[in-house]
């Protein structure tokens, strides 16, 4: 089955089941790299899918892909995190993250994922948001595009750039050579 063409019809909870089953990873990755730790993106994913549940019977696929009305949920599940907690998207000091990993979460990648994760807030906002969408939810370009309401080439371009930008801050880390 390919999730990212699941179509949820409005009266089926078996439909929203799968869908929860096949977006939560996806949602969960994308909210993972807007916010940088495990525990507040566990919450806002959470948050997330109680809205999507309270307010499935609004969906309308006459106006677009469920998949973009859930991910519309899941940004604005995170603006209104930074908003309500009077932090900015772009700290002063990334050095001063820490990530609150448990112990199920500690795999051989993890000094990695905390590195990437930190460099990741280096970037601007449209940069986060792209590269979220691309590694964390494993959306197309094409679909970045029409989420974005910029041009397939600009999503391109912004994710070559922002990746030469990561790289460059992951080589000044001593994290790749």
């Amino acid at each position: 089955m390919n999730i990212c063409n699941i179509s949820v019809e409005k009266e089926n909870s078996r439909g929203l089941s799968e869908a929860y089953k096949a977006y939560f990873p996806k949602i969960y990755k994308y909210v993972l790299y807007r916010v940088s730790d495990h525990s507040t993106a566990e919450d806002l994913v959470s948050e997330v899918f109680e809205k999507v549940l309270r307010n499935y019977h609004t969906f309308d696929p006459g106006k677009g892909k469920f998949s973009t009305w859930l991910f519309t949920i899941a940004n604005n599940a995170v603006i209104n995190y930074y908003r309500m907690n009077n932090r900015n998207t772009d700290p002063a000091d990334p050095e001063k993250l820490e990530a609150n990993y448990r112990l199920e979460d500690l795999i051989v990648n993890q000094e990695l994922t905390e590195f990437l994760l930190k460099a990741i807030k280096h970037l601007d906002e449209r940069q986060r948001n792209i590269i979220a969408f691309k590694f964390g939810a494993c959306l197309s370009n094409r679909q970045i595009a029409e989420m974005t309401n910029i041009s397939e080439s600009n999503v391109g371009t912004i994710l070559y750039r922002s990746l030469k930008k990561l790289k460059h801050i992951l080589k000044e880390q001593g994290v790749i050579y």
